[in-house]
């Protein structure tokens, strides 16, 4: 996996606030779905980074891996964002109001995220990309650097 690529600034922003937009989408659409207010719209850094990460090494070996990385990254968003509204609403899951094998098969199958969606995720974009410019600083993009060639060579 070339680390320095997706790695690198500019790129930790962009995925950020990609993966955030996604994850915070996706978190609205569970909240519609299941009619609660229950839910953390927060991601945390590392968790994001990493779950990035883990989603890069997956793809990382395929022919189309920078073809498939956006579609991909969203899917892996959502499916972050899910767990965590399990995690936090589990009598909804246990309860029946929320089916959750159905969503799964949507974001594995590219097609939980409708236009309107996506639409509401472009606007979005230019707002969260300076959002994260501000937060990963040269200092910050050059530890997560160093981190994770680190963890590559282990």
């Amino acid at each position: 996996m070339n680390i320095e690529k997706y790695f690198s600034r500019e790129n930790i922003i962009r995925n950020l606030a990609k993966y955030e937009m996604y994850y915070q989408v996706a978190c609205g659409n569970f909240v519609n779905t299941a009619n609660t207010k229950q839910v953390n719209y927060e991601i945390e850094l590392q968790l994001a980074l990493g779950s990035i990460y883990e989603m890069l090494k997956d793809i990382s070996t395929l022919e189309n891996c920078d073809e498939i990385f956006n579609d991909e990254l969203k899917k892996q968003s959502a499916m972050d964002a899910l767990q965590n509204f399990v995690n936090t609403n589990l009598e909804l899951v246990k309860n029946s109001q929320i089916q959750i094998e159905p969503i799964i098969n949507e974001i594995n199958d590219n097609t939980f995220f409708n236009q309107t969606m996506i639409n509401i995720c472009k606007e979005n974009e230019r707002k969260q990309v300076e959002k994260w410019d501000e937060i990963i600083t040269n200092d910050l993009s050059n530890a997560i650097m160093a981190s994770l060639i680190s963890l590559e060579e282990n």
